[in-house]
């Protein structure tokens, strides 16, 4: 099931209502960016091992970096590969099936 939110603040009520096995998460959101709201994922216990891939039109060596320093899992840049997008939701989904 995809569950969509338009801002970061109703992103983080349906994260924590739904608890999802994996989230993508856009840098560039109204509102919070997408660095805020993974750092509100991450200090909260509800959601804090949820794994969250960034998906973002940022591609440069140094975006990456500071996505991945930030906590992102995995870091995919825009235009977005299907096959790269459904392996890294197929790879978080199960590992998370195995852990509960």
């Amino acid at each position: 099931m995809l569950i969509s939110a338009t801002h970061g603040e109703f992103g983080l009520e349906l994260a924590r209502r739904y608890k999802p096995q994996v989230i993508l998460l856009d840098i560039h959101l109204p509102g919070m960016d997408g660095y805020e709201v993974l750092e509100a994922l991450k200090t909260d216990p509800i959601t804090r091992d949820i794994p969250v891939i960034a998906l973002t039109a940022d591609a440069m060596p140094i975006d990456i970096d500071r996505g991945l320093q930030a906590g992102f899992i995995q870091y995919l840049t825009k235009p977005v590969k299907m096959d790269v997008l459904h392996e890294a939701i197929e790879r978080f989904c199960s590992h998370r099936l195995h852990r509960i």
